[in-house]
């Protein structure tokens, strides 16, 4: 075997093994978190709040328990978050009119719920969570945490929710959703952690 064939066959095995190494790092990119999601989180599940025209009452299905709809321009809707006996899932996604949705999370302190904004910018959602005894007796305190979420322009990016907003273990939480006309969804994303 001469040098230059010798050279020729280092050469094309290097080349492959150069075209190797990009497919593999496309391939572990396309399956990467989205930024401020640290690596190894696993996404066990989402879920997304849709606003729904304002006055009018959801009457559709559920989305396979991944959606929960309240009015655009609410003043007080309500979620209600019970502790699932296994997984997360939406038991309930109508928040319109006077109807209460309701989330069922499960071992909440074992993951972090992720959420962003999209759709029409200037859109607004506000969570404010409280136990579900406070609710009852009219106190809004939001002392198990809020989402304060307002679509600006450009990219919106995932931002790290309040886990006490989660957390049904002990008791029933209720969250009080407030829109505006513009708000159109919300993304929620809920990771085991690393």
């Amino acid at each position: 075997m001469s040098r230059n064939h010798l050279a020729l066959m280092v050469g094309r095995l290097a080349l492959i093994t150069l075209i190797m190494l990009t497919i593999l790092t496309v391939a572990v990119t396309a399956h990467a978190n989205p930024k401020n999601i640290p690596a190894g989180s696993k996404k066990v599940y989402s879920f997304n709040v849709i606003g729904y025209p304002a006055g009018k009452t959801y009457e559709g299905g559920c989305g396979e328990g991944n959606r929960i709809f309240v009015n655009r321009a609410a003043n007080s809707a309500q979620i209600r978050i019970t502790n699932a006996s296994s997984g997360w899932n939406v038991l309930d996604c109508n928040a319109t009119s006077d109807r209460t949705a309701t989330l069922g999370t499960f071992q909440a302190g074992l993951f972090d719920v992720y959420v962003r904004i999209l759709g029409k910018p200037g859109g607004r959602i506000s969570i404010c969570a409280d136990t579900f005894e406070d609710f009852l007796a009219g106190e809004t305190l939001c002392l198990l945490g809020t989402i304060d979420l307002t679509r600006g322009s450009g990219q919106s990016k995932f931002q790290l929710a309040p886990a006490a907003m989660f957390d049904a273990t002990l008791e029933d939480l209720m969250w009080t959703a407030q829109t505006n006309a513009d708000f159109r969804i919300a993304q929620f994303r809920v990771y085991q952690r690393p």
